[in-house]
């Protein structure tokens, strides 16, 4: 019974902490000294192990390449949208950050 219990609060809670208001996501876990680490002709497998799954991924069939979405806090506490550009070839070849201002979100 604990067990079960212990599911049903800390799976929410858990979700919780990454969903904000608006329907917002970030990663708690990535910062700015973390994205600063990528750099261009990385591999693929490199900004998994940097990075981790990134939120979404668009392809871009014009530039031959797949945009791989990260979302986090920035060290002015800003919600980023990181996006790394990965060329056909699995290497790294751009790299963009957004701010979101939070009356973007509504």
């Amino acid at each position: 019974m604990f067990k079960t219990m212990f599911c049903t609060v800390a799976v929410p809670l858990t979700l919780m902490s990454c969903a904000q208001p608006g329907g917002g996501y970030y990663r708690p876990d990535l910062n700015d000294s973390i994205i600063e680490k990528l750099k261009i002709g990385q591999s693929r497998e490199e900004v998994t192990a940097l990075l981790g799954t990134p939120h979404q991924r668009i392809r871009f069939d014009n530039l031959k390449s797949t945009a791989w979405d990260y979302r986090y806090r920035d060290s002015w506490h800003y919600e980023v949208i990181f996006s790394v550009m990965l060329g056909d070839d699995g290497r790294v070849v751009g790299k963009f950050s957004q701010r979101i201002d939070p009356v973007d979100k509504q």
